[in-house]
């Protein structure tokens, strides 16, 4: 009986290591995620003071870095993951804020809860992705254009 629950003991602290290690290793690789995006957007777009910081992964993966560049100005910097692709810079004055876009979603369909709003890009255009859950507690991902705030695609109920 005491090797049965030695072995119980062992395989839940395995188990609790393994966990902790994981969720160790996720934040890590964001954070060390967002200090290249940081490092790449002051190179790119002379980002002086980086503001927010979105991982977006979708049918390829971007890293947004959103800030004032040297001119005083606020722009976005978006990084491509795969670097035979070039990053973009926009004025962030030519889109959405992450407010307006949380509330068209709001508008549109049935929300509870925010759950994250990350900028991202697909086939070359930027893109606000909001992920809520709805009256239901099921989850939603919308999509918006982050130019003119038109729906790319959604998915519900998930």
């Amino acid at each position: 009986m005491k090797k049965v629950i030695w072995s119980i003991v062992v395989l839940l602290l395995i188990g609790i290591g393994a966990l902790v290690y994981s969720i160790y290793a996720g934040d890590h690789y964001k954070q060390n995620a967002k200090e290249k995006a940081i490092t790449e957007a002051a190179k790119t777009a002379n980002l002086k003071e980086p503001a927010d910081f979105y991982l977006y992964n979708g049918n390829e993966k971007w890293y947004v870095v959103t800030g004032i560049n040297e001119d005083g100005k606020k722009i976005g910097v978006w990084i491509p993951d795969d670097k035979k692709k070039e990053s973009k810079v926009l004025s962030l004055s030519e889109g959405l804020t992450e407010k307006e876009a949380i509330n068209l979603v709001k508008e549109k369909r049935k929300v509870k809860k925010i759950i994250a709003a990350n900028l991202g890009m697909e086939k070359g255009n930027p893109l606000w992705e909001i992920i809520y859950k709805n009256n239901d507690d099921l989850y939603g991902y919308y999509y918006l254009n982050f130019k003119t705030g038109d729906l790319i695609r959604n998915y519900d109920n998930l």
